[in-house]
């Protein structure tokens, strides 16, 4: 025996709505502009169910558990409970003027096919399957994940975690039989293929689920700040004088790894996965080759490469900002050279082991709250605690985003940005042909000087 298909106004407030245990806390009170509702996500509406393929509480726990819920049972009312919230999320992934709208054309071709006295043309052909077609199994267990504590709130977790769930499942069936024992796939007239799965969670259903998902849950973004210059010079003036004191060789390799990687990320545009690729025999080789300038070293040849040249980036030995590029780099060298490390991540301790991401965000962080304390004024007014700055200024994107803004702000031209970056695109091309225009396409960029030094003296 099939299922049958239920009208979604039995989801309304008038009904068991056992939703509201999974609300999140922070329901969105604005969204595209418009001021929510306080009903809203909360109780189906008319109509809805002529947009989203649609099934009742109990059909889909009998899907799921072959019997309608034990009333006594909290298993069975927690998912109940799933399973409501389920529905009305992807019943509200669709705005309600969208809704309102569809419905007043549905009624008018209903009205208009009554005029020829033959049925209106909604009807469904058929019953649904009696298996979860639809994904509901990984929609239930994403709803109850997202009450867990989250990164940036402790009350819940946030929808871009979430998401990662359906590519772990997708994951799981591209590698299991279901999907590698027939071989399907959807090919073009120019032989590009896609390949075709048998995926609950490819469901339209499942689509609209997450998308009303996020548009209850909202999305926090928290992006890496970028410092001011007068920040930025009070951090190296910080760790400068921190190196200068009497310290240990130990921690004289640490301290001055942290400040090599500070100022050549922020002065050659580096995210934090590149600025520690900085190498110790590059910088040595090619440290006398001019004194025109420094030449940055990265670790590593890309695929396809026929030389190194791509990873060697010209740097003006001095800023605008007064950052004394060429002393820095070279300070570092004799360090490392004392200890006999020619070779390996010029980002390291004294034994050449590269340092972590976690050790240099914690000793910048540690340096920043000390100048918060101190002068508080360098910061930005939504800077008005220790705990923001950690969870604000990160090596992984606030030196970059820090060399972009004073870029931004010194007038340099948009050609020279893409110049300084172009690497970049051709490591995360990962050897395939990378598409750039005419102009690009035809330079030999190992040959460009002015744009790197144009670029990095105005830092």
């Amino acid at each position: 025996m099939g299922f049958h298909i239920h009208r979604p106004e039995e989801l309304g407030e008038n009904g068991r709505n056992a939703s509201r245990d999974l609300d999140q806390p922070r329901m969105l009170s604005v969204w595209k502009g418009k001021v929510r509702d306080k009903k809203d996500f909360k109780q189906a509406r008319p109509g809805d169910h002529l947009m989203i393929p649609f099934e009742c509480d109990s059909c889909v726990f009998i899907k799921l558990k072959g019997r309608l819920p034990y009333l006594d049972s909290p298993s069975d009312n927690l998912l109940s409970s799933c399973i409501r919230r389920m529905i009305l999320d992807a019943f509200w992934s669709r705005e309600t003027s969208t809704v309102r709208s569809n419905t007043r054309r549905a009624n008018k071709l209903i009205e208009t096919s009554s005029i020829f006295q033959i049925p209106g043309p909604f009807f469904y052909h058929g019953d649904l399957p009696l298996h979860d077609h639809c994904g509901y199994r990984i929609a239930v267990s994403i709803l109850l994940l997202s009450r867990n504590p989250g990164k940036h709130d402790k009350t819940y977790t946030q929808f871009d975690t979430l998401r990662t769930y359906r590519a772990t499942y997708g994951n799981f069936i591209r590698s299991s039989p279901q999907t590698n024992s027939v071989a399907m796939s959807l090919g073009d007239q120019n032989g590009n293929h896609q390949r075709l799965t048998n995926d609950e969670s490819g469901s339209l259903f499942f689509k609209r689920f997450m998308v009303g998902l996020r548009n209850r849950m909202g999305q926090i973004h928290k992006p890496n700040l970028a410092l001011s210059i007068d920040l930025l010079t009070h951090l190296i003036e910080k760790i400068q004088s921190k190196l200068e004191s009497n310290v240990e060789l130990e921690e004289e390799h640490l301290i001055s790894s942290v400040l090599l990687y500070v100022v050549v990320s922020y002065t050659v545009s580096l995210r934090g996965p590149e600025g520690f690729l900085l190498d110790l025999k590059g910088l040595f080789r090619h440290w006398n080759r001019t004194e025109e300038y420094v030449t940055i070293a990265l670790l590593g040849r890309l695929k396809g490469e026929q030389h190194d040249l791509q990873h060697l980036i010209p740097c003006s030995n001095r800023t605008l900002s007064g950052f004394d590029i060429r002393s820095i780099v070279e300070n570092h060298l004799n360090l490392k050279e004392e200890v006999q490390l020619l070779d390996g991540p010029a980002i390291s301790n004294h034994e050449g082991i590269l340092l972590s991401t976690k050790y240099v965000d914690d000793t910048i962080n540690e340096l920043l709250i000390d100048i918060f304390y101190s002068q508080q004024s360098l910061f930005p007014p939504s800077i008005n605690s220790p705990e923001k700055i950690q969870s604000s200024y990160q090596c992984f994107r606030s030196f970059r985003r820090t060399s972009a803004t004073r870029a931004n702000e010194m007038g340099i031209s948009t050609t020279d940005v893409n110049t300084i970056n172009r690497w970049q695109d051709e490591e995360h091309s990962k050897g395939r042909k990378q598409s750039s225009s005419m102009h690009q396409h035809y330079t030999q960029f190992d040959l460009l000087i002015k744009p790197f030094l144009r670029y990095t003296s105005q830092m």
